[in-house]
């Protein structure tokens, strides 16, 4: 079963909100559509440079054609537009199958999606084979450095689309000594001398947004699920909007 191009689309879409929400170097309040250039997108997106962005798609979706049809398509970024990438996308990317497991006799599609993900999970993060329908989501989305959202979207595209996150207040603090400390040092050494103890307030900041990072954020919402059951559920109405 191959992914409807529409569907391609709201993983871009999905993914730009990701990104505007987690990296300060994608361009926030923009929007993406079928009009859209690829130069305008990788633009908007900070995106890798087109060979190695045609790399990463031809893995992520596991296309059985060459390599250098991507790259064409993302080279010549000017002229071609996202609904060319998603077109192309759309007709030779397998979506990958659900296998019905059975339970009391009855079919459960919870159960087959909840072992799909934890599968593809499994191979990318080893606590993954850990996971349980209970498990919190945002415990194993801090963990797994942004592979929980890549492997929804593959499945279920469309199903994390609201993001909110506020970094605690000793990522913040770390940012702030960091930027200023070396803005300082820089004009101390452009107009008098380099001293080691420039370093030094640098070197802290860096501590306390590395101590800051290993702790909770202030916020963090993943499209609103607490665990993963409700994820699961959230991604099988995903799929049945696709099968009606």
């Amino acid at each position: 079963m191959k992914y409807r191009k529409d569907e391609i689309l709201e993983m871009l879409i999905s993914s730009y909100k990701f990104q505007a929400e987690f990296d300060s170097g994608v361009k926030s309040g923009m929007s993406l559509n079928y009009e859209t250039t690829i130069l305008e997108w990788m633009d908007i997106c900070d995106l890798l440079m087109p060979t190695k962005l045609a790399k990463y798609f031809h893995k992520y979706f596991q296309l059985n054609r060459p390599l250098a049809e991507l790259e064409c398509l993302l080279k010549n970024f000017e002229k071609n537009t996202i609904s060319d990438f998603c077109e192309y996308i759309s007709e030779h990317a397998e979506r990958q199958k659900i296998v019905s497991i059975t339970l009391l006799r009855q079919k459960c599609e919870t159960a087959s999606i909840f072992r799909r993900l934890k599968q593809n999970l499994s191979k990318q993060v080893a606590y993954a084979t850990e996971l349980k329908p209970s498990s919190k989501v945002n415990d194993f989305f801090l963990k797994s450095d942004g592979v929980l959202f890549e492997e929804v979207n593959r499945i279920a595209p469309g199903t994390l689309s609201e993001f909110e996150y506020r970094a605690n207040k000793l990522v913040l603090t770390g940012q702030t000594v960091i930027l200023l400390s070396a803005f300082f040092a820089y004009v101390f050494w452009a107009i008098w001398f380099f001293h080691w103890l420039l370093i030094l307030p640098i070197a802290i900041g860096i501590a306390l947004y590395q101590i800051g990072m290993k702790k909770e954020p202030e916020k963090l919402s993943l499209g609103g699920f607490e665990d993963f059951r409700e994820l699961i559920y959230g991604m099988k109405e995903k799929l049945e909007k696709v099968s009606t």
